[in-house]
């Protein structure tokens, strides 16, 4: 068995089907790592891992750890390190900024779908427009978990939900989404500089909200009008393609 880094993905040769893990840094030092709580769970209830059964863990901070199970307990399991391996994340200076939308399940999806594209950042606000006005952060935190470990990520994506006054005054570069933009989606990742994508909600962002945002550049995505979370994913996709 090999591995290979692909655009930030961990690519294991003849085992793409392999369980990844997450465990938090506090449960790891030099040799071993504690699985606990829903991960324990899964790993012994539903995966059915016994002693010396080989795993793959991620800290969600750039490692990902290749051990064996030594230990099993009625609450947590220990895994004997063999190797990690560290990982960049090209897009850590990305944050999508995304509005509360209507319906919970396309937040999900823009949420799940940007994490598997390398999206490792996100903030949710409410506009004028936006319908919602509350997101359960901690839903979104388990579907972006899950979605991290689904494609062999190694950054545990960083979810909050901050007022767009706030993100105004980001010392960062604005980028607004709307489809009536004059200039198509155009972008060049600066490592030395910070981004701030901004997404309108269903009914798009007011006339008013964009004078006061001032956005150092606005894009529209294609020549048909998307969904909100379309447009969340499709630019995800086109940045990690950059």
């Amino acid at each position: 068995m090999t591995t290979e880094i692909q655009n930030g993905f961990l690519i294991l040769v003849h085992l793409s089907d392999i369980e990844l893990y997450y465990s938090s840094p506090e449960k790891i030092n030099r040799d071993f790592i504690v699985i606990s709580d829903e991960e324990f769970h899964h790993a012994s209830d539903v995966m059915r891992h016994t002693n010396g059964d080989l795993m793959y863990v991620t800290d969600g901070e750039g490692y990902i750890y290749k051990g064996r199970i030594n230990n099993i307990s009625k609450t947590n399991l220990t895994v004997e390190i063999q190797s990690k391996e560290h990982f960049e994340n090209n897009n850590f200076n990305i944050h999508f900024c995304l509005p509360h939308l209507k319906n919970p399940d396309r937040m999900k999806f823009a949420i799940e779908k940007s994490v598997e594209l390398g999206i490792t950042s996100f903030t949710i606000f409410s506009s004028k427009r936006t319908v919602s006005k509350s997101a359960n952060l901690k839903r979104l935190q388990k579907i972006a978990l899950s979605a991290m470990k689904q494609s062999l990520r190694a950054y545990l994506p960083a979810i909050k939900e901050m007022k767009i006054e706030e993100i105004i005054n980001m010392p960062a570069i604005k980028i607004l989404l709307d489809q009536k933009a004059g200039e198509k989606f155009s972008f060049t990742n600066d490592h030395q500089k910070d981004y701030y994508f901004l997404f309108g909600p269903e009914g798009g962002f007011d006339g008013e909200e964009i004078k006061v945002i001032k956005p150092h550049s606005v894009y529209r995505l294609g020549e048909h009008r998307l969904r909100s979370e379309t447009a969340i994913v499709q630019c995800a996709s086109l940045i990690n393609s950059g």
